[in-house]
């Protein structure tokens, strides 16, 4: 014998189910995150670039619109760089934890 749920049932392919909104720090933590994501590979792409320049692939006197990108992206990623420095210097909670994480792996 099969038990019915006593209503209907709600659409589950619906595209949002939930009914209230995400809080204000989880916002805050996925803006974090997806800036410091991009920092990063602003930074992955800029040492790209100076690899293939070192190898001899790329003649930056050639390539100018390519070489105006990747000093872009080196300073986007730069000053992420220098913004996290400031932010841990001015906060020792949030650096004794940094540096707690990283004694935790063995760096």
């Amino acid at each position: 014998m099969t038990v019915q749920p006593p209503g209907p049932v709600a659409d589950r392919r619906a595209p949002e189910r939930r009914s209230y909104d995400r809080r204000a720090e989880d916002r805050a933590e996925f803006i974090r995150v997806a800036a410091s994501a991009a920092m990063a590979i602003c930074g992955g792409l800029a040492i790209l670039f100076v690899f293939f320049w070192a190898l001899g692939a790329i003649d930056v006197t050639n390539a100018v619109a390519a070489t105006v990108v990747a000093v872009v992206l080196a300073a986007v990623w730069l000053a992420g760089l220098l913004y996290r420095r400031r932010s841990l210097d001015v906060d020792e909670d949030a650096q004794r934890t940094a540096k707690h994480d990283r004694e935790r792996r063995g760096f």
